[in-house]
């Protein structure tokens, strides 16, 4: 069984989201911001949206790249940023379709991307990094990463994760949450969050003692356990 995993990591813009994830040893950078990436690690510029099946070959096509730039496969992939991707997602539909027709493809494109992580990605043994921007949902005080249709109605990013991480800037510090009520952040890890997970509200850490390599070391060790278990 494949030993790849789906880990979510949102915060507010310019939280630092970028810094960690790139950090992340044998990865392949997907980059949909408008800007060049700044960091000097693998990674790839996406600019030109034609539908969903251009980001899934762009991909296929620059994991192909690395193969033979670094002679093996990424183990991760990191979509920088799934916000920045549907937004460019959303314009082309909006242009290219009328009335409710816009929401319908839109919810095609969301789930033939979550199909080709599901159905593509993580079999293969590689496993996706998803980064995103939050909101504040004002009636309710959460935080959301934006999204459409059904699949804002269900939760958007975070519903297609077990595992996510916040970034949040508090009195100039860089706090990583694992798990936090009203933030996307939860973790499955038990050696975490302690025998008693349920009580625990808040789990949080300063970003600079934070090691994302050993974190995807543990979930994937937890993932490879429990599949174990699997009939």
């Amino acid at each position: 069984m494949s030993k790849a995993i789906k880990l979510l990591v949102s915060g507010y813009e310019a939280s630092g989201k970028s810094t960690l994830t790139s950090q992340i040893k044998d990865a392949l950078i997907i980059n949909f911001d408008r800007k060049e990436y700044p960091f000097l690690v693998p990674h790839a510029n996406f600019k030109d949206y034609r539908g969903m099946n251009s980001v899934t070959d762009f991909i296929n096509e620059k994991i192909g790249a690395y193969k033979e730039k670094f002679k093996k496969y990424p183990k991760f992939i990191v979509i920088d940023t799934v916000t920045q991707m549907y937004a460019a997602m959303a314009y082309y539909n909006s242009v290219k379709y009328n009335g409710f027709d816009i929401h319908k493809q839109n919810n095609l494109d969301t789930a033939a991307f979550n199909a080709y992580i599901e159905d593509i990605l993580l079999p293969n043994g590689v496993s996706a990094i998803i980064v995103g921007h939050t909101i504040i949902n004002e009636k309710t005080g959460s935080h959301t990463i934006p999204a459409q249709g059904n699949f804002a109605q269900h939760g958007s990013w975070s519903s297609v994760v077990n595992d996510s991480i916040f970034i949040e800037k508090s009195s100039g510090k860089l706090i990583v949450y694992l798990k936090a009520l009203k933030l996307p952040a939860r973790t499955t890890l038990k050696e975490i969050l302690g025998k008693d997970t349920i009580k625990v509200d808040e789990l949080k850490v300063p970003m600079a003692e934070f090691d994302i390599n050993k974190y995807l070391d543990q979930l994937t060790s937890a993932k490879t356990e429990a599949e174990e278990y699997i009939l």
